[in-house]
């Protein structure tokens, strides 16, 4: 049942593969794109979200990503300001929230893994509220 007569289409040069379904706009595999979205956080999450105007998934991981940083700085920026204040009423409280706040970084980091590896999976996969936000932003809309 091989048609002669129908349109063939002529192979890639050498060197170079067919584009895949899916290709991102960067020219980069999707997979990799989300992955990379989450590397450097808020800058790569801000570079991906910028140059990304074709694959959904990876703008989406992009917006995640911008969302999930600023959520740990600004915990940062708050942690430390406790951190100082109780540290100032008792040496005794200071060190407790200091393994406190060691466990929460501890926590950080493995969500942070974990969104690598979803970003590689290739699929959306939603932060609890912060992924709500980071998909109204990858579709444009305005946060409500």
């Amino acid at each position: 049942m091989n048609d002669q007569n129908a349109p063939q289409t002529p192979p890639p040069p050498p060197g170079q593969r067919p584009p895949a379904a899916g290709q991102t706009s960067t020219g980069l595999d999707p997979k990799l794109a989300g992955l990379l979205c989450y590397i450097l956080g808020i800058i790569t999450g801000l570079i991906f979200f910028l140059i990304e105007k074709s694959n959904d998934v990876v703008r989406f991981h992009a917006a995640q990503s911008i969302v999930f940083s600023g959520s740990v700085i600004v915990l940062w920026i708050i942690l430390a300001i406790l951190g100082m204040i109780i540290a100032t009423v008792s040496w005794t409280l200071g060190s407790l929230y200091s393994i406190l706040t060691l466990l929460v970084w501890l926590g950080l980091f493995v969500v942070w893994v974990l969104l690598l590896i979803k970003g590689y999976s290739g699929t959306k996969w939603k932060l609890p509220f912060l992924g709500d936000i980071a998909e109204r932003m990858a579709s444009g809309q305005r946060p409500a």
